[in-house]
């Protein structure tokens, strides 16, 4: 789902706070959509469309808005469907509507005129590498912009990473949940101590059982992402989960939305169930 198409579905929705985080590299909105139950409540934040390839994962978070329509919990949800709105674009659209200057580098970046497996934002940097959380203990062999994999040339330099830090960083979530494409696995780890990671692991096994997905560790693999960044500067529970069947090549197949969907359409009873784990472990 492109940034349009986002926009167009949220002016149909009711019930919810819509609010502009931040602005892209080329000055598109990043939405967040809350729907909040009580001011005492905890917070969890849901991303998606972080790797511009990958934006099925804004559907999905879309079907899960409409979900939550009528619904009450007890805790307060922050949505951010696309954090990489550029990206989704170009993936979606090539470079339609940019000028020369920008065509000539996001060619020479990607190595051609087909985007449709682009993952960077429009500066060619790779949004899920770019966190300060042990970044530059890099795990890409990219050291300039690309279309994938490339970390930054500093952590925290991207205007979409720095608007969901803020972001995040106002809420305070008890939990993040960042969905991503492809392998049906679910990352939960990174260097948490023994208690935490116990914890975590918990959480995780609610979200695995629920889905039929796998828990994969990927501290020893990964560095500078949103959800090592959330595990190490909050010590807070964060899972990155890889929608969709590996069986079927990028650009994912949007008819693949109704699988994905009925796999992952517990997250709400699988978010209360880890708030009591959260908070039966904040009472130790």
């Amino acid at each position: 789902m492109k940034i349009e198409e986002l926009e167009s579905f949220l002016k149909k929705e009711d019930g919810f706070d819509v609010f502009v985080i931040g602005k892209s590299v080329l000055g598109k909105n990043i939405y967040s959509v809350n729907k909040e139950f009580d001011k005492n409540f905890r917070w969890v934040i849901i991303t998606g469309g972080m790797h511009a390839r990958e934006h099925l994962s804004t559907d999905l978070i879309c079907r899960f808005i409409s979900l939550a329509r009528d619904k009450k919990f007890n805790f307060n949800i922050s949505f951010v469907p696309l954090v990489n709105p550029d990206g989704v674009t170009l993936c979606c659209d090539g470079c339609c509507g940019m000028s020369e200057e920008q065509i000539k580098q996001l060619h020479k970046i990607n190595g051609g005129d087909d985007f449709s497996l682009f993952k960077a934002n429009i500066n060619g940097v790779d949004l899920n590498n770019n966190w300060s959380a042990r970044w530059h203990k890099k795990f890409s062999t990219a050291t300039k912009p690309a279309s994938q994999g490339f970390y930054g040339d500093m952590a925290m330099s991207e205007p979409e990473v720095q608007a969901l830090a803020k972001w995040t960083e106002k809420l305070r979530p008890f939990l993040t949940i960042n969905y991503h494409l492809k392998g049906e696995e679910i990352y939960y780890d990174f260097f948490q101590d023994e208690e935490r990671m116990k914890r975590d692991l918990l959480i995780a096994s609610v979200f695995a059982k629920s889905s039929g997905y796998k828990i994969k560790s990927t501290q020893f693999s990964s560095s500078g992402g949103y959800k090592d960044w959330c595990v190490e500067k909050f010590m807070i529970p964060s899972l990155t989960i890889e929608l969709g069947d590996d069986k079927f090549s990028h650009p994912y197949p949007k008819s693949e939305i109704e699988n994905i969907f009925e796999k992952n359409k517990h997250i709400y009873e699988d978010i209360e169930e880890a708030l009591k784990i959260f908070n039966s472990f904040e009472k130790l």
